[in-house]
């Protein structure tokens, strides 16, 4: 578990355990790394000399070869072990109310509700998602504003009398704060494929069918949002490959079609005696 400890400046330093933590790749980092590789070019005209479109073989092969930490270091300068990204993105956290701020503890506990707020400190979310240090400020709260934003609306009663209250997916922060981790994209693509499996597209329905596993299990509740957006980062995928294939093969037939004609033409020119001495 990484050590971290409070200063004079009332800033924690970062230990080693914790940069090295957060060097480890996400699962779609590494999807994406694997998927941004060179494809065979179909259209080459020798067989025998296929190349990669957009690469080098020994490029893909040292790619094959890397392991997870290098497809970080591949596209990071690691500006971010000195904190200075974090910092920025802690500021940005606390405004929104994701973090709490030890000033202004009313906003993270409108948010949270409970005493789940309390969990919600730099130190404790880094501890359990240290990716967090590195992944740009923008990211971060693009995906804090995918849960804030995703509000359903349900009536409690109280010695007969009705009030309507409000539950977002932010709550579920506290219980897995590495939800923040993924691009806000990929939050609203996998919600989107929940909702159309479990729900019949009704994202109210679907936010009220998570609110409601999350008073039984937080955990499941947290793992079933999880699936979703796994699994809507599998279609994504799929979808991805399958329009890459796709291409490569309508660029073949180009290339073939192309090939044919030049090589009718030079076989008319010869038969013509254009080519004869």
């Amino acid at each position: 578990f990484c050590s971290m400890h409070r200063n004079d400046s009332a800033e924690f330093s970062i230990a080693e355990d914790l940069l090295e933590r957060a060097k480890v790749p996400l699962q779609w980092e590494i999807y994406r790394a694997k998927d941004s590789k060179p494809v065979l070019n179909l259209s080459a005209r020798y067989p025998s000399a296929l190349t990669l479109a957009e690469g080098e073989c020994d490029k893909t092969d040292a790619m094959e070869n890397a392991n997870e930490a290098e497809i970080i270091e591949q596209d990071d300068d690691q500006s971010w072990e000195n904190r200075q990204v974090w910092k920025e993105t802690e500021r940005e956290l606390h405004a929104m109310g994701i973090l709490l701020d030890p000033e202004n503890e009313s906003v993270a506990r409108y948010i949270y509700g409970s005493d789940s707020f309390s969990t919600m400190t730099s130190e404790t979310i880094l501890s359990r998602a240290p990716q967090l240090l590195r992944l740009p400020t923008d990211q971060i709260t693009d995906a804090a504003d995918f849960f804030l934003s995703s509000v359903c609306n349900f009536t409690t009663t109280i010695d007969g009398d009705a009030t309507s209250t409000q539950w977002t997916l932010a709550t579920l922060l506290p219980v897995d704060p590495s939800l923040l981790t993924y691009c806000a994209n990929d939050l609203y693509h996998g919600f989107e494929f929940l909702t159309n499996m479990m729900a019949r597209g009704n994202p109210n329905t679907m936010l009220q069918t998570i609110r409601s596993q999350y008073y039984l299990s937080p955990i499941i509740a947290t793992q079933l949002l999880r699936v979703g957006i796994d699994s809507g980062i599998d279609e994504q995928r799929v979808s991805n490959a399958l329009g890459n294939a796709s291409k490569a093969s309508k660029n073949a037939v180009e290339g073939i079609v192309g090939d044919m004609g030049k090589s009718y033409r030079e076989w008319r020119r010869i038969k013509d005696g254009e080519g004869s001495i």
